[in-house]
């Protein structure tokens, strides 16, 4: 692809998602090599999340459910984690804002290294008034990932 056309075809897919009636919200990701090694890491990301007075509310472990299929992949897993209270005024406030719930933390092995990624919430998009709440979450995922990591 030439220099300077991903954009443009950035814009046109846009242009056509908007056009559908469709908002298109792009998260920002973040990824980060742990000093660990993965199952160290899966634990230590559990341990920081409920530190922070949040709940574990699943863990999907991608490379076991490829296993089932006759694929194979490193440590694979995703943490979904959560505050009641921070959904229940999210939610009730801007019910399609779920989609962004519950937070999630990936953990993943690439290359002999264990890496920690997330996207950074965008609750303000649908509502304004949620920015506040991005910006807490946003600190507290990097503390969280940064504990974990080290």
């Amino acid at each position: 692809m030439e220099k300077g056309t991903k954009p443009i075809i950035a814009a046109a897919v846009m242009a056509i998602t908007i056009s559908l009636g469709t908002t298109v919200l792009a998260a920002e990701r973040v990824d980060t090599a742990s000093n660990k090694g993965f199952k160290q890491t899966v634990e230590a990301v559990e341990k920081a999340v409920k530190a922070r007075g949040m709940m574990v509310v699943g863990k999907i472990d991608h490379q076991n459910m490829l296993t089932m299929v006759g694929g194979q992949i490193g440590g694979s897993v995703t943490i979904e984690f959560g505050k009641p209270d921070m959904g229940k005024m999210v939610l009730t406030m801007a019910p399609e804002a779920g989609l962004e719930m519950p937070g999630k933390i990936y953990i993943f092995e690439k290359a002999g290294k264990t890496v920690v990624s997330y996207s950074k919430t965008s609750f303000g998009a649908y509502n304004p008034e949620f920015n506040k709440v991005d910006e807490m979450m946003g600190m507290t995922v990097a503390e969280i990932v940064k504990e974990a990591t080290k």
